[in-house]
């Protein structure tokens, strides 16, 4: 039998440590759902890039385990980021269980943890590997205000912003881009 539970930080820090390589060990991320646009006066190109906030890291985490005889199987964690939405990172189930639906389990526990602290929405960066499970969890890559696409990172794997939206109304007020010149 398996179970989902509240555990902490030291727990999912040794399942990152150990699985996740690329991932950011700190229990909150900088990283903002919104781009800036910015404006770059000599190619006259536009380009939208990621936005960070270290405002993002006084925000008080959750970390979700999935169980299975007492034996830490997989992790998500969750917080909230400017603008009411809700960061959702650090999914990692163990490979001899997954197929068991146990990703979207902890996806679903951290959006009720979201629309519990009042989130307009959770977002998160999936990879295309895991999309498929996002997708499960209500995740959209295209919405009211958003519009994601995949892009290659670091190590050379694509992945997207995903966003599940409690309150279109409200995401649709927040500003999706900042004009700057560069």
């Amino acid at each position: 039998m398996y179970n989902i539970k509240k555990i902490t930080y030291d727990e999912i820090l040794s399942v990152w440590k150990e699985h996740m390589p690329n991932m950011s060990l700190t229990p909150t991320s900088a990283m903002n759902c919104m781009r800036e646009l910015k404006f770059d006066i000599e190619t006259e190109i536009h380009e939208q890039i990621d936005t960070y906030d270290l405002k993002n890291e006084e925000f008080t985490p959750t970390f979700w385990g999935a169980f299975h005889n007492d034996n830490l199987v997989g992790v998500n964690s969750g917080h909230m980021c400017l603008h009411k939405l809700y960061r959702s990172r650090g999914l990692f189930v163990f490979p001899e269980h997954r197929k068991k639906r146990l990703g979207q389990k902890l996806l679903l526990k951290t959006i009720s943890q979201g629309y519990h602290e009042k989130a307009v929405g959770v977002w998160s960066y999936p990879s295309l590997d895991a999309w498929i499970t996002y997708h499960h969890a209500g995740f959209f890559l295209r919405g009211h205000t958003f519009s994601f696409d995949w892009e290659l990172n670091d190590d050379g794997r694509s992945n997207a912003k995903a966003i599940r939206i409690f309150d279109a109304d409200a995401v649709n007020a927040i500003p999706t881009h900042l004009t700057q010149k560069v």
